[in-house]
Order: structure tokens, then C-alpha cells, then sequence
């Protein structure tokens, strides 16, 4: 196996078995994408859909038009888009609300910056496809509305009520604390922002974008140990011990993106640097039995072998090997799809990938579909190893 046979598994499996799956979750009747496939690959078409979700499939039918052009992959573009902005979008109070029936009535009418950076993501993608000029206008607005409602001054303030009032931040909290800022959060905003700044180049994007890589540079990432914290307080101080694997790998080649579209030379170099530290930790410390662990949380290691962290890890492990020609990271690659391949992808007719796997690789009986298993981590692996080779 090398890159060039890569390329080419890659992009037998996306046209034959990811497009197709996500293709057939088109809901005719309701508007959207159907929300829930059960580990039985049954569809439910009454399950509630979220704001993550749509918008993470407007992305990825956006994405593959922009990148692969076929006219196919608009239409279904735009069934995410009008039930996004039909159904999810808080006409009244601005942004998008977290959950809605299956029929599009509002369930959750909470708004997370979690959510609206996905928003602002699949809606800045989207426009890149269509150049509609509504799209681009809804972006822009939506920035202006994170930059007004969520900003504060050390960061963004991350959950809200229906007009804004700030709430506790329960929604990405974990491990049994609540945080009141997160990495995870911070991490999706910057892609969302890298993201509206490439389609508008408007120059108050870039500089938040700066803004928020200097944050990851001076309040996310430990020197000390090449990780990232995970869980903050207000003033952005760690809160707990905790690694996330998957978002650190994930990081370092979202923000070697963003660093692509700033003019801060002293600050493209550091980062650069750290984000190869990172990956190097990471490999040297998570990467066993070709695939990368979960996480370690106050000092236990969990084992699991989760979708999207392996999904992250072959395309961070590939962003590390472009940048120094280390055998070692394109040894990761490519035993890391083998593992994939042989583990994680359900090879039934109708299976996308398994949610998670033990530590003998076994899947657990979670569902292919949820409203975060998505077509946004392997997808965009997928379509970001076509680019890359």
C-alpha cells in the first residue's frame, strides 16, 4: 500500500458506499434528512433533527459539488439549506435553533456557539457551490450575531437561551463537571471562520480567525505536556485533567488551515511548530494497535475506538507527514486505514461506519445515525486525502 492506492480506496468508498448511504436519508416527506439509523441500519423517519447534523450535511453535499462537480450533489445541498433556514433559523432572535421535530417544530429552541459555528460552516460552504447571494448574506449575519451575542473579552461564551441570556454550558459538558468555555467549541469556530473568510475575504474575519489561533496558542495548548486542555472557566483557565486525542490530532491540521490565511508570520511559525508537536505526542503516546485511543481523564486512559477520532487521526497523522516526510507518520496512515477498512466500516449493503468500537475492536450496539454521526469527520477525510494526494 502506498498514497497513490490510497487515493484511489478512498475514492472507490466514497462514490460507492458514503455518498449513497447518506444520499438515501434524503426525507421527501418532512424536509431535512432523516435524523436516526439504528445499529440494525433501520431508519427512523420521526426522529428529531438538530442543528448540528443538517448542517454538517449541507457541508458535505456542498463540499463534494465543490470539489468532485457534479450537479447532482446540489439538490442535495439545497434540501439541507432550505430546511436549515426554513425550519432551524430563529427568524425573530437570530441564529439557529439546537433541535426540531421531525417536521421541523421547534424542540430544543436553546443556541449553542457549537451549533451556530456549524451553521456559519455548511452555510459558507454552501455559497461557495451556489454563490447565492441569501447564503452569503445569512453567513455574514450570523458572524456579526457570534461576534455581538457570544464574544467576550477572553474568548466566547458558548451557551444561550432561545433570546440569548446566557445559560449554563450543559450541552458539551462532560465527565461530570460544567465548563463554561471549551476547546472543542473554540475548534469549530475557527474552521467555520477559515471557512467564511476563504468564501468572502473579508478582512474582519481574518482577523478574528488570528484572534482565535492566538488563543490556542496562549490559553488551549500545554507546553508542558504538547496537549491541548480540554474544559475551561470563564477566564479561560483549565478546569480538569483531561486529553482528547481525536481533538488534538484534529487541531493540528484545522488550524495548519487556518494559519494558510493569516499574515502574522511570527505566529504561523510558532504554531506550525506546536501543532507538530502535538501530532508527534499524540503518535508517540495514543497510536496502538494502528488506531488512535479515546481519551485520558484524570489520568485513565479509555480505549475505545471512536469513528470520527480515527477519522481525524489518518488525515492529521497525513498533514504531519506532508509537512516533514516522516516514514513515521505515513506508516500511521496507511495502518490506520488497513484498521479501518477492517474494523470500522460496516461492510452490510446498506452500513456507513460503526460509532464506536472496544478496545478487541467489537462495536458497540450504537447507531450509524444520530444527531452527531454524521458525514462531517469521514467525509471530509475522504474528500481531504482526494485533495491532498
Amino acid at each position: 500500500m502506498d498514497l497513490k492506492h490510497l487515493k484511489d480506496e478512498i475514492f472507490e468508498q466514497l462514490n460507492n458506499k458514503i455518498i449513497p448511504f447518506w444520499e438515501n436519508l434524503k426525507d421527501e416527506n418532512n424536509g431535512g434528512y432523516i435524523s436516526y439509523v439504528g445499529f440494525d441500519l433501520k431508519p427512523d423517519p420521526y426522529a428529531p433533527k438538530g442543528l448540528v447534523l443538517t448542517s454538517r450535511i449541507l457541508w458535505f453535499f456542498s463540499r463534494l459539488y465543490n470539489q468532485l462537480r457534479k450537479e447532482e450533489f446540489i439538490e442535495f445541498a439545497d434540501h439541507a439549506y432550505e430546511f436549515l433556514t426554513d425550519k432551524l433559523l430563529d427568524k425573530e432572535n437570530g441564529g439557529f435553533f439546537w433541535i426540531v421535530d421531525y417536521k421541523g417544530d421547534p424542540l430544543d429552541k436553546r443556541k449553542h456557539l457549537y451549533g451556530q459555528a456549524f451553521a456559519l460552516y455548511g452555510l459558507s460552504e454552501y455559497y461557495k457551490a451556489t454563490k447565492k447571494k441569501e447564503s452569503l448574506e445569512l453567513s455574514l449575519e450570523l458572524y456579526k450575531t457570534i461576534e455581538e451575542r457570544c464574544k467576550d473579552n477572553i474568548g466566547y461564551k458558548e451557551e444561550f437561551d432561545e433570546k440569548w441570556t446566557p445559560k449554563e454550558n450543559i450541552i458539551v459538558s462532560e465527565y461530570g463537571i460544567i465548563c463554561e468555555k471549551s476547546m472543542n467549541t473554540l475548534l469549530h469556530l475557527l474552521e467555520a471562520y477559515t471557512n467564511l473568510f476563504t468564501a468572502t475575504y473579508d478582512l474582519k474575519v481574518r482577523k478574528e480567525l488570528e484572534n482565535l489561533i492566538i488563543l490556542f496558542k496562549e490559553k488551549i495548548y500545554n507546553p508542558k505536556t504538547d496537549h491541548l486542555y480540554v474544559f475551561f472557566d470563564n477566564k479561560m483557565k483549565p478546569i480538569i485533567d483531561a486529553i482528547s486525542y481525536g481533538h488534538d490530532i484534529e487541531a493540528t491540521w484545522l488550524i495548519d488551515e487556518a494559519l494558510r490565511y493569516i499574515e502574522n508570520n511570527t505566529l504561523i511559525k510558532d504554531m506550525t511548530e506546536i501543532n507538530l508537536r502535538i501530532a508527534e505526542r499524540v503518535l508517540e503516546e495514543a497510536f496502538e494497535n494502528n488506531s488512535l485511543l479515546n481519551e485520558k481523564v484524570r489520568g485513565e486512559v479509555n480505549k475505545d475506538r471512536v469513528w470520527w477520532v480515527q477519522a481525524e487521526a489518518l488525515l492529521g497523522f497525513l498533514n504531519a507527514y506532508q509537512k516533514t516526510k516522516s516514514d513515521k507518520f505515513l506508516k500511521a496512515v496507511l495502518s490506520l486505514w488497513e484498521f479501518i477498512n477492517n474494523f470500522l466500516l460496516d461492510k452490510r449493503p446498506n452500513g456507513e461506519w460503526f460509532n464506536k468500537l472496544d478496545e478487541n475492536c467489537i462495536p458497540f450496539p450504537m447507531p450509524e445515525v444520530d444527531l452527531w454521526k454524521c458525514p462531517y469527520h469521514n467525509g471530509r477525510m475522504y474528500l481531504e486525502v482526494i485533495r491532498r494526494i
